[in-house]
């Protein structure tokens, strides 16, 4: 919201201005184009679940064009809007099916809740429920023409276990993977990237799978079409990287003068996102010569509660944008726990602004330091000891 509240105040200013000169009319045309525009922008969550951060994206736009609707009360405004901020602008990729309905049905909810409280018994326009398809029932990364069932040099199926599935371990008492639990492991011909829809502004939580884990929580098949279709990710890079660097390309794209493309993007990540396998992702997009990436916000350790297991877990928060720009670092200094674990943690921190490298650190770019070749043959480290 920060970028649209920015756009906010300099109408707010601007309208300021133009009243003092007489021109109220000037003005009141400039805060009815902010509204036409706040009415157009697309909010995207390639990986929405049951659509919470929608949600929380329509209920702050929605608030937002409140503060627009006041002010065009207060310069005079006689026309009837019929245009408002509605679910058609909040798009969402989802793999779950199930899922993906109760994404729509959540931001329905949301709509219809704001037309009560501003407008009381006013019945909203007809019709109350519209299909705009803003919520996809996909694969937010892969895309493919054919998928066939996998099968070994005997020609029996191969199969893995459904990464979900669990029994009580009869030793140990934990709960581990069900080895009964299978699924058909495929193949994908001909994958591809998916194509995501346009959006100013995109969001998300991508599910969080390791390198390591990928192919027995995936299949061998997908994740070796996941490969080939993003040939610029490297093999090390967590599932997290695919959904950062498709947002990373939609926010290069970004077009100042036009309003076309990405204008800025956020996820939630692994906290691994830092390290030397996950920061080549980053780094491939911030030191483009030509069209370089910023991370304009990031918190690089944060207690964070899994969604799917109640699991507590340690994530990355990073927001990024077009250009070479300096950033805000929030870093944490204490946390304490809740009375539930699942309640999530109190968290405290400390803050600093400049440039944001791919460690998620302002200062010197270390792990971008490289040998002085001039030095070849000239220099010695001296001896030093091992073992």
């Amino acid at each position: 919201m920060e970028p649209l509240r920015e756009d906010w105040r300099d109408v707010q200013t601007a309208v300021q201005r133009l009243t003092e000169d007489d021109k109220s009319d000037d003005a009141l045309q400039l805060v009815r184009d902010f509204h036409s525009k706040l009415c157009e922008i697309r909010v995207l969550d390639p990986a929405c679940g049951s659509g919470n951060f929608l949600y929380v994206a329509l209920e702050m736009m929605k608030r937002l064009e409140g503060e627009v609707t006041a002010l065009l009360s207060e310069l005079g405004e006689t026309q009837t809007s019929f245009i408002t901020v509605d679910p058609h602008q909040f798009l969402g990729i989802e793999l779950n099916p199930w899922a993906a309905n109760v994404a729509e049905l959540v931001l329905w909810i949301g709509y219809l809740q704001w037309h009560v409280r501003t407008y009381g018994k006013a019945a909203p326009s007809e019709p109350v429920l519209r299909d705009f398809k803003n919520i996809r029932n996909a694969d937010a990364v892969l895309e493919w023409s054919d998928r066939t069932p996998r099968m070994d040099n005997t020609g029996a199926p191969v199969t893995r276990w459904d990464g979900v599935t669990t029994i009580r371990h009869n030793v140990t008492g934990e709960e581990v993977p069900d080895t009964d639990a299978r699924v058909q492991v495929y193949d994908y011909a001909k994958p591809k990237a998916t194509k995501w829809p346009e959006a100013e502004f995109i969001v998300g939580n991508p599910p969080f799978i390791g390198k390591l884990k990928m192919r027995e929580d995936l299949g061998d098949g997908y994740v070796e079409a996941l490969r080939q279709a993003y040939p610029k990710v490297p093999d090390s890079a967590d599932l997290v990287m695919f959904w950062w660097e498709k947002a990373a390309l939609a926010a290069r794209s970004w077009n100042e003068k036009t309003g076309k493309g990405t204008r800025r993007f956020g996820l939630i990540t692994t906290n691994s996102l830092r390290q030397t396998f996950n920061r080549r992702v980053l780094e491939a997009h911030m030191n483009d010569a030509k069209k370089p990436l910023s991370l304009l916000f990031a918190i690089p350790d944060h207690p964070w509660v899994d969604t799917l297991f109640g699991a507590a877990v340690r994530i990355s928060m990073t927001v990024a944008g077009y250009g070479r720009r300096e950033g805000q670092l929030l870093e944490v200094t204490s946390e304490s726990k809740e009375a539930r674990e699942s309640e999530g943690r109190k968290v405290n921190f400390s803050s600093q602004k400049g440039k944001i490298l791919g460690n998620l650190q302002i200062g010197a770019d270390v792990p971008s330091a490289k040998s002085l070749a001039s030095n070849l043959g000239l220099v010695t480290p001296g001896v030093i000891p091992h073992g």
